[in-house]
């Protein structure tokens, strides 16, 4: 009988500590112990700028994990050609800097690439010298003819305020657009009167007016919602990892949630990433305005911009833009993401934009 007691109790104490093992290893799976390993998804990224703060979110928040993405931020520099170029040569996954203007001219050049969410919309403006406001109460052939405006290239806030004259009846072959290398070397353009006024973006609107420029006008509040950066990659990386870049716009939309609806996280996240002061980023974001952050890719506004370009003599026109422009993928993420919450006012919203939009 005695025997027969430590038999029984040994076995309890086996089955215990195969019980526990198992109910351990159950933790662990959940816990992501024993998932895939991480997919690598290469993106560039600045960090001078801070328009690509969805990324940011996304990354801090863990979103890009939790859906089985290693996303990495790879420093490369350059011009917004150059940088969705670097899709092309496979340097990176998807480009997130860039504007609507530099993908679709490389479109138009025979280089595979679609287009498949967002980034930001927006955030242009035309400046000059304060003693020169009088010269800009409106845009005319009177005002304007003979004036030169400095812009970067490929530059959406300029390919919109062109239009936008083009479409008012003004002869835009009598402005003369001067392209020069960044936003600061505009700046000083201006201030020394090389030329008459410019168009700078982002961090360098307040920056201009912090050196003593005006303000004409914001580019938006001629031509609303025009878009600028958009999730640009190639149709190859699409047809082999299409479930990757669903994933990696999950991760967008999800952060986009917090971008609206918590502020101090957001700038806590920022803050981690960006060689940029607090209180410029919260300026920027929150309080200064004339800036979309979306992760819409919001095709019909991209359709409209490549017909801009087309008018005012920017592109030929040469090349179906909608076979370029992939919004079936950020429908599907963000149909993923209601799944997950269906009642969440902001990716109701979304939702709503999508609609409008694409």
């Amino acid at each position: 009988m005695k025997k027969t007691m430590v038999f029984l109790n040994i076995l309890w104490i086996v089955l215990a500590v195969i019980s526990f093992g198992a109910c351990s290893k159950k933790e662990n799976i959940r816990a992501g112990t024993e998932a895939k390993p991480l997919k690598p998804f290469d993106v560039p990224f600045q960090p001078t700028g801070y328009t690509n703060i969805l990324l940011v979110i996304a990354q801090e928040a863990g979103y890009y994990a939790e859906y089985g993405l290693d996303v990495r931020f790879n420093p490369l520099q350059g011009s917004s050609p150059e940088l969705i170029a670097a899709v092309t040569t496979g340097k990176i996954k998807a480009a997130t800097y860039g504007g609507t203007t530099a993908s679709l001219t490389l479109i138009e050049a025979g280089n595979d690439l679609v287009i498949i969410g967002g980034i930001m919309s927006e955030g242009a403006a035309l400046v000059t010298k304060p003693e020169n406001l009088s010269q800009w109460k409106d845009f005319s052939d009177a005002t304007l003819s003979g004036k030169r405006i400095a812009v970067t290239r490929a530059q959406s806030g300029d390919i919109t305020f062109r239009r936008y004259l083009k479409n008012n009846g003004v002869d835009i072959s009598k402005i003369e657009v001067v392209e020069l290398d960044s936003p600061p070397t505009i700046i000083e353009a201006v201030k020394k009167g090389e030329v008459d006024a410019g168009i700078v973006y982002v961090l360098f609107r307040k920056a201009a007016e912090n050196q003593g420029l005006s303000i004409i006008a914001h580019i938006d509040e001629l031509a609303p919602g025009y878009t600028c950066c958009r999730v640009v990659t190639t149709k190859k990386e699409l047809e082999a990892n299409r479930t990757d870049f669903v994933n990696f716009l999950k991760g967008n939309i999800k952060a986009y949630r917090i971008f609206k609806t918590d502020p101090e996280k957001t700038l806590e996240y920022a803050g981690r990433h960006y060689d940029v002061e607090q209180s410029v980023l919260k300026n920027e974001f929150y309080d200064y305005g004339h800036l979309g952050l979306s992760p819409d890719p919001a095709k019909k506004k991209i359709l409209d911009f490549y017909e801009g370009m087309t008018l005012i003599g920017y592109a030929k026109g040469s090349v179906n833009a909608a076979d370029y422009v992939d919004s079936t993928l950020y429908e599907e993420a963000l149909a993923q993401v209601l799944k997950e919450s269906p009642n969440d006012p902001v990716f109701l919203e979304l939702k709503k934009d999508f609609d409008a939009f694409n």
